[in-house]
């Protein structure tokens, strides 16, 4: 047994002896952002290990981003690309560090909450990509009330203990979030033609407290909100 352990150890720290590109965090984010806001870049930094310069390829993997947000580019080390999802190569210099940051723009009526870019880079030699999440938030608490002036949804029961029912009514969304009141994302589904109406959302594996839907058409659109309580 003895043995066993040594040897999981040694091959624990042989793996971590090759690992050429290090992160500052996996995630890195800012909260209480104000609106309306202009170019705001959140940046990460990758860090060389080796005493020869690195060329990784790095791409934006996803996004999702609230109504009235926008993503307007992501620099590295001050060179700015397009916010697309291509593949670009970045040296980081021997024994040295790069940063990669993700600008943001936020309109005065954007939706409260928390938007999420995710950057993937791969370096050479590495089979497994690595992931960077960009989290930026403002202040939800002002997205509490309904945006129901055009009835596009029923919900019921609310207060709810286990599930809700969706009766749809708006034909025009395509996208429901649930998060809670920080920002944070809890569930998403997709709507089609295909999606039971009414649609019934489980509640169990989450915890007491209040929730919002924000419901999306296919342009990422936001039609509507309302909040639901779990108890």
């Amino acid at each position: 047994m003895k043995k066993l352990i040594l040897s999981t150890i040694f091959a624990a720290v042989s793996s971590l002896s090759f690992a050429q590109i290090t992160l500052w965090k996996d995630t890195v984010e800012v909260l209480n952002l104000n609106k309306p806001l202009s170019g705001y870049a959140l940046f990460d930094t990758l860090y060389n290990n080796t005493n020869s310069p690195i060329t990784i390829t790095w791409n934006k993997l996803s996004d999702d981003l609230l109504f009235g947000w926008s993503g307007t580019g992501i620099c590295q080390n001050g060179t700015c690309y397009q916010y697309d999802n291509a593949q670009h190569p970045f040296t980081i210099p021997a024994n040295g560090k790069g940063e990669i940051d993700v600008m943001m723009n936020i309109a005065a009526n954007a939706t409260n909450g928390c938007s999420y870019v995710t950057v993937e880079f791969s370096e050479p030699g590495v089979v497994a990509k690595k992931n960077i999440t960009y989290k930026f938030c403002t202040n939800i608490a002002a997205a509490t009330k309904d945006l129901d002036a055009n009835n596009f949804v029923s919900v019921y029961p609310n207060p709810a203990s286990n599930f809700i029912y969706l009766n749809i009514l708006d034909p025009k969304v395509t996208d429901i979030q649930v998060v809670n009141v920080i920002g944070k994302k809890i569930y998403h589904y997709d709507v089609d033609a295909t999606t039971p109406n009414p649609m019934r959302v489980p509640l169990d594996n989450i915890a007491k407290g209040i929730y919002l839907l924000q419901f999306t058409d296919n342009n990422g659109k936001l039609i509507g909100v309302k909040r639901v309580t779990k108890q």
